[in-house]
């Protein structure tokens, strides 16, 4: 019984037609027409650049007056403009610091790191040390939290959680 496309076995078909179709890849083309423009056929050392602007198709006039296109013509590549880079400003300066918020980050991190070299170079640690550096890391931690602010805006209308540009 035929397929709906009313052909009968169609793997045996396609195999055959991918068969044939492999087999005429690299065959000349038949036939008086070429497949592509002549310029893909030249290399690109035998190519010269033409400064003149040229055409894509030349156009010849009748004997009536109505005119004809001839022949495929190529137009010349054209040539790259030089690309415009962007160069950022320089960023503003970073804000200063104020001594209790070095203080703060010195402790988040001082604390702990003098307590992993002292483990890691087997150092006797005094207990009062460890206190120290463990109640420098706490304290480093909730001053820097209690600084945060809250940046966003009063808004008029609070059930609005859109974005503040």
């Amino acid at each position: 019984m035929p397929d709906r496309d009313g052909a009968e076995g169609a793997e045996g078909d396609e195999d055959a037609q991918w068969r044939d179709l492999v087999a005429r890849f690299d065959a000349p083309a038949t036939g008086e027409a070429t497949p592509w423009p002549d310029r893909e056929e030249t290399e690109r050392e035998n190519q010269e650049a033409d400064p003149a602007p040229v055409t894509l198709f030349q156009t010849e006039t009748t004997t009536t007056g109505t005119p004809v296109v001839s022949s495929w013509r190529a137009a010349p590549a054209p040539v790259p403009e030089p690309e415009e880079h962007f160069v950022p400003p320089p960023p503003p300066p970073l804000p200063r610091l104020e001594p209790l918020t070095k203080a703060a980050w010195a402790g988040l991190f001082g604390g702990p790191a003098y307590l992993l070299l002292a483990t890691a170079l087997n150092w006797s640690i005094p207990g009062i040390a460890v206190f120290l550096a463990i109640a420098a890391f706490i304290a480093g931690v909730a001053l820097l939290v209690l600084k945060l602010t809250d940046s966003d805006p009063p808004s008029g209308n609070d059930d609005d959680d859109g974005a503040i540009v």
